[in-house]
């Protein structure tokens, strides 16, 4: 697998590309933008992105899936059945995909957004809004609080410490990191 990230300055975002070893078949993650650098990114690469992933749909996380429908022939993963009126795989959590060479564990991380979803893939986790280096993504009630934090308990507590956490913002950061260290995250007393 290569893996590469791509930062926007349009809403300060992530996006992420996963790849084989050779040319083929590729998964995007949370396209924000599609800009020229990352369609070069993922042409001197040999790649074809065949799927892509939503965390969310944030307008920072999916206004580049206009462009990138027009270049690629790729199915799109959400929790919806539509995004910007295209029609999308609706996923869940605990549903496992496999997309080409990827095999694909989809994680509800709920409280952000109702639509909020986390991928695991081998040692990496993709969590668009729901978990930054050091924070967790913003809500508007208490019970979204509640209903985030208690999702992301529960994702880190099946995460080795050394499993890498991409966020839609931010730098990444590790399981282990995000237990020990993120006050959001730290029990009540």
């Amino acid at each position: 697998m290569r893996f590469f990230s791509h930062f926007s300055i349009t809403d300060f975002s992530n996006a992420y590309l996963l790849g084989p070893d050779k040319q083929g078949d590729a998964v995007l993650i949370d396209p924000g933008v599609f800009d020229e650098l990352l369609l070069k990114l993922v042409e001197n690469h040999k790649f074809y992105v065949r799927y892509v992933l939503i965390s969310h749909a944030h307008k920072g996380h999916i206004n580049g899936i206009k462009t990138l429908l027009k270049i690629y022939d790729a199915q799109l993963f959400c929790f919806n059945h539509t995004t910007l009126g295209f029609p999308c795989h609706r996923i869940k959590g605990g549903d496992h995909l496999q997309l080409g060479e990827f095999d694909i564990e989809v994680i509800e991380t709920p409280g952000h957004s109702w639509d909020s979803l986390s991928f695991k893939i081998d040692s990496f986790v993709f969590t668009g809004d729901a978990l930054s280096s050091g924070l967790v993504g913003k809500t508007e009630t208490d019970y979204e609080q509640s209903l985030l934090l208690s999702s992301l308990r529960n994702l880190l507590s099946g995460l080795d410490d050394n499993t890498m956490i991409f966020p839609g913002h931010g730098p990444p950061t590790t399981a282990g990191i995000e237990r020990r260290f993120n006050s959001f995250l730290k029990d009540e007393p």
